[in-house]
């Protein structure tokens, strides 16, 4: 069983696109999304299609993630952005390694798939290298298993719901991600990539700022090899 959660803040114009292609693909007992920000409008787009949704709490989406975790009884959760970047198509992609492979989290891998967005102006390009520093480090420090991981920012994944509790994570927000790579590696966890290709989010800004560099370089910092 796989629940398929949408992290929203405020991103009220893109709801219905993302909401429509899941629906095409999904019956909406399989779809949770999980806002924050200004959740009446959203909320309403979504009472209108019946898809579930839950009030997060409020303080970033690393804590909407570890809410998600801790509440939605799934065996599998696949995690999404609800700004129209990821292809509900690729979601297959993400359950196979799971179910087949014994992995504990898979994924989606813009630097094997490919990206509209870590492509475009300057502020885009330095996050493509901050990205692909981070990868670097991270194989570098943690990972021995011998397949490098490639994409340990992208919040396009899925994971398995009981090994992800006892994970412990802190970050509350978009550090997340990194986090639950290093974490995974620490205690041996199976991480698989799939190729995903990353469409440029549908309307509005991404929340994502460069300023966020210091919060991933702070994440690595706290999880230092002892």
């Amino acid at each position: 069983m796989f629940t398929i959660t949408v992290f929203a803040k405020n991103e009220e114009e893109n709801i219905p696109f993302v909401a429509d292609r899941l629906l095409a693909r999904y019956d909406a007992g399989r779809i949770v999304f999980v806002l924050d920000g200004n959740v009446e409008p959203t909320a309403r787009i979504l009472a209108e299609r019946r898809i579930r949704f839950l009030q997060g709490p409020g303080k970033g989406k690393g804590a909407a993630i570890r809410f998600a975790i801790r509440t939605i009884d799934s065996e599998i959760l696949v995690f999404m952005d609800a700004d129209g970047s990821h292809d509900p198509d690729e979601i297959d992609r993400l359950l196979e390694p799971l179910t087949n492979d014994g992995a504990e989290m898979v994924i989606g891998s813009r630097f094997l798939g490919g990206s509209e967005e870590l492509h475009g102006g300057m502020s885009d390009r330095i996050r493509y290298a901050g990205n692909v520093l981070g990868n670097r480090i991270i194989n570098a420090l943690w990972n021995r298993t011998g397949t490098k991981i490639t994409d340990a920012q992208n919040g396009f994944r899925s994971v398995m719901r009981k090994p992800f509790l006892a994970l412990a994570l802190a970050e509350d927000d978009f550090s997340i991600e990194q986090e639950m790579v290093i974490k995974c590696l620490k205690r041996g966890y199976r991480i698989r990539e799939v190729p995903s290709f990353e469409l440029r989010r549908k309307y509005g800004r991404s929340h994502i700022s460069n300023s966020h560099f210091f919060r991933y370089a702070a994440c690595m910092a706290r999880n230092l090899p002892k």
